[in-house]
């Protein structure tokens, strides 16, 4: 059984998208999975190794980008074609490519439900996880919990011994793309001092990409932004003790890797893209996203990393 799921962007929806390899591989043992993913997530979807061919689109390419894409497909007949994203230039794709079947996840936009089957609407605002489950739902009749398979390759010891770290470390991923998510880096910089007035002798990371470096200024963070692939990140973060930040895809990497992690929420709605698994603190003040700096105190997100500490 041959499986396209499109699915090009970004970090952290990949995330949420990837339980769909793993149930569909679950259910259809021998089944061959391809998926469309933008040139620059190509790694995000590496680590899955449900997924058997990765089938980059250049996005900066723009219409170009989108007719080479097409042509790779169009070599392919494919027996299922699920688009997880749902909006028009996917579902472009899913109506031109050779498909048996071809659907759409709930909620879908920009009225690409003209063009393939959206399942289940009602459903639009589930759980990221649950609702990129539901087009297996619909193909089996069944419910299925989420599950992910990441297997992490990179050794990034040199990484750590060149930045000098060499004792246990809390990680920090301060910044996600999206306008309001950010904490601001006032309350980074209260949270950096308690933690290192409790704990002296534990190091503090900063994540992120090379537009973030240097943005959390201070003597007592090692900025690794910038300075790690996706697949260095993963390691880096299975090493950390404690994971702290904003509604970002490293963040929800963090959580699906069982490393505990404690999310700060701001102009993203929880109830969405909150993550369903792993081991996590989630602070969210849903009735005024504007706000959240002043109800979510450093201290309060220092009593969380003290609770997994312990």
């Amino acid at each position: 059984m041959k499986v396209l799921i499109i699915k090009p962007s970004s970090f952290g929806d990949i995330i949420h998208a990837l339980p769909c390899a793993a149930t569909l591989k679950k259910i259809y043992h021998n089944c061959d999975i391809s998926w469309v993913v933008f040139k620059m997530w190509t790694s995000v979807v590496r680590i899955c190794p449900d997924i058997d061919k990765i089938i980059p689109w250049d996005r900066e390419r723009g219409l170009v980008g989108f007719f080479e894409t097409l042509k790779k497909l169009s070599e392919e007949e494919y027996d299922l074609i699920i688009d997880l994203q749902g909006l028009l230039r996917s579902a472009l794709l899913a109506k031109f490519v050779k498909a048996k079947v071809k659907i759409g996840v709930p909620g879908m936009r920009e009225f690409s439900n003209l063009l393939i089957k959206e399942v289940y609407p009602q459903s639009a605002n589930l759980n990221a996880m649950l609702r990129n489950l539901e087009p297996i739902r619909f193909l089996t009749g069944k419910n299925y919990r989420p599950e992910i398979n990441i297997k992490v390759n990179a050794n990034v010891d040199k990484i750590l011994r060149d930045s000098k770290i060499s004792r246990e470390f809390i990680s920090l991923i301060p910044f996600a793309r999206g306008k309001g998510k950010d904490w601001s880096i006032y309350n980074y910089h209260k949270l950096i001092n308690l933690i290192k007035n409790k704990y002296f002798d534990m190091q503090i990371l900063v994540l992120g990409a090379i537009k973030d470096f240097g943005k959390i200024n201070s003597d007592n963070v090692v900025d690794l932004c910038g300075k790690t692939s996706i697949e260095e990140l993963a390691a880096v973060l299975l090493k950390s003790k404690v994971n702290v930040g904003a509604d970002t895809g490293p963040m929800h990497l963090s959580a699906v890797l069982q490393v505990p992690s404690v999310f700060i929420f701001r102009a993203s709605d929880a109830n969405k893209t909150f993550p369903y698994i792993g081991k996590f603190s989630l602070f969210w003040n849903k009735n005024s996203h504007e706000d959240v700096d002043c109800c979510v105190k450093p201290n309060d997100v220092f009593i969380e990393i003290k609770k997994w500490i312990k």
